[in-house]
């Protein structure tokens, strides 16, 4: 799981941090590799991802139109992947259709803007934000890192002002 900041310790602190009842439904948004979903099953979870490039494990699906019913999951995982969407907003209002009414997303991103543009955003969808954490310093040397080895993309021209921040965000 080297596909974020924090790896595997990172996608357990979450989990633990919304701690979903053992055999949960939970969706990964973004799931890549299917590491987090793998993980999620491992720790007895049901667990489906999905991704416009899917990996073992990962069905192919567009986090802006989830290929599954309203009120589908119990809880969703999302990590380095609603910003890509271009379209955070939509990203999080497609999350909100997806769980049921108390469900948690699991969440973490760089979010222009920081905090106060998280709980804003997060609120206009429908979520209360539970927990957020700042994990900026880990992400920057995780980025750099990407950078140096020609795995990551220079951040968008207009996205400034990044914080990255590991959250549990609450359906209403």
């Amino acid at each position: 799981m080297t596909r974020h900041p924090g790896g595997e310790a990172a996608t357990r602190k979450l989990i633990s941090a919304a701690a979903p009842a053992p055999g949960s439904r939970i969706i990964d948004l973004g799931a890549g590799g299917g590491d987090a979903v793998r993980l999620l099953r491992s720790l007895g979870f049901e667990a489906v991802g999905i991704d416009l490039a899917p990996g073992p494990d990962v069905g192919f699906g567009d986090i802006l139109a989830p290929p599954f019913e309203p009120g589908s999951f119990d809880a969703a995982l999302s990590q380095c992947a609603f910003l890509l969407t271009g379209d955070v907003p939509g990203a999080l209002a497609a999350a909100h259709r997806l769980l049921r009414p108390g469900g948690a997303l699991m969440y973490s991103d760089a979010v222009p803007g920081g905090e106060a543009a998280l709980a804003a955003l997060a609120r206009e969808a429908g979520f209360e934000p539970l927990s957020v954490e700042d994990t900026t310093e880990e992400w920057r040397a995780y980025y750099i890192d990407a950078l140096w080895r020609g795995e990551a993309e220079p951040p968008p021209k207009n996205v400034k002002n990044c914080r990255y921040l590991a959250a549990i965000l609450i359906k209403l």
